[in-house]
């Protein structure tokens, strides 16, 4: 193999758990040319990754998609690994003039016999270096990785010399997630930033996309403190790099909570479901605690009961495992 194609085409979490896999490929053959098709929202998180030759942005809307087949028809690859997919990217497969096509997922649009069988419950990360593993590709473990260009790293310090705002020492609360039944309540938030606040010298930045906007403005009114900003609006690789300045980072099961696995900031995960294989991939203790908390007995008996159920987690719940990890990461390890 000389030239593959890696295909990351869904959520944030599903494309970066797809650098470990990048990174083995790339160090098992050297000389090979890496180009990745991601989601075009999270492009940015890949730019600068040193094993990668080109970017090719995904788009999952029909009309979008035959500029990117042009694309794809002047790059003849000698194999497709699907890391990560929806149905949508059927459409695509015309497109391409790579012979065969490999994914670990049970798409059916896909030969079965290129569908890698991977039985048991076996995180996402892993299952895409198992793929990897049945064409030579050794491990290099599950960490997952974000590079960061001089221009980003001067703009994320720029936003954190705000007047009164601690920038050696700050929490970062991520307001977020891409559905409402997955976010953690703002009032919450709330009354975790006062704690924080009255028991720390530490500050707090209030993050999430652009639709959290609303929110942060919100709580940054409440708390009327210059040691609290909001970055909402900032572009998401800013965002990112402030996620890895941070000495802690509280957020939901969501895109940014991979990121801050990515940049070994240490995190508070909110998991408001029975189960999930989409948490923390080899993370040490003291870099992630996990609270976790199942829906109500009497729904979890329904077959279609909404799993998440943040309810249940309290501001005490996560006020312990904030304390815990101030505490552990005062110490060098």
């Amino acid at each position: 193999m000389k030239r593959i194609l890696v295909v990351s085409a869904t959520g944030m979490g599903d494309c970066l758990w797809g650098t470990p896999g990048i990174r083995a490929l790339k160090k098992t053959f050297p000389e090979m040319q890496i180009d990745l098709l991601v989601t075009s929202f999270w492009k940015p998180l890949f730019e600068g990754n040193p094993y990668l030759n080109q970017i090719l942005e995904y788009r999952s809307e029909w009309y979008r998609q035959p500029m990117l087949g042009v694309q794809l028809l002047n790059k003849p690859y000698d194999v497709v690994f699907i890391f990560h997919a929806n149905k949508n990217l059927k459409r695509m497969l015309p497109w391409f003039r790579s012979k065969p096509v490999w994914c670990h997922q049970d798409h059916l649009w896909v030969p079965e016999s290129n569908r890698v069988k991977i039985e048991g419950n076996v995180h996402g990360i892993q299952r895409r270096l198992v793929m990897l593993e049945k064409f030579g590709v050794k491990q290099d473990g599950s960490q997952m990785e974000i590079f960061f260009d001089s221009l980003t790293l001067k703009k994320a310090d720029q936003i954190l010399q705000a007047p009164g705002f601690n920038s050696r020492e700050f929490a970062y609360l991520n307001l977020g997630a891409a559905e409402e039944s997955r976010r953690w309540m703002v009032d919450r938030f709330i009354e975790l930033s006062q704690r924080i606040l009255q028991a720390t010298s530490w500050s707090i930045v209030l993050g999430g996309g652009p639709q959290e906007k609303k929110r942060a403005l919100k709580t940054l009114k409440i708390l009327n403190n210059p040691r609290v900003m909001e970055v909402c609006s900032q572009p998401i690789r800013v965002n990112a790099n402030i996620i890895s300045k941070a000495k802690l980072m509280v957020t939901s099961d969501t895109g940014p909570m991979h990121v801050g696995f990515a940049t070994k900031t240490p995190v508070v995960a909110l998991f408001g479901t029975i189960s999930r294989n989409s948490g923390p991939c080899n993370i040490p203790d003291h870099l992630c605690r996990i609270i976790r908390v199942g829906p109500a007995p009497e729904e979890a008996k329904e077959p279609d009961v909404n799993l998440f159920n943040f309810e249940g987690i309290t501001v005490n719940m996560v006020w312990k495992q904030v304390e815990e990890l101030i505490a552990e990461n005062s110490n060098p390890h």
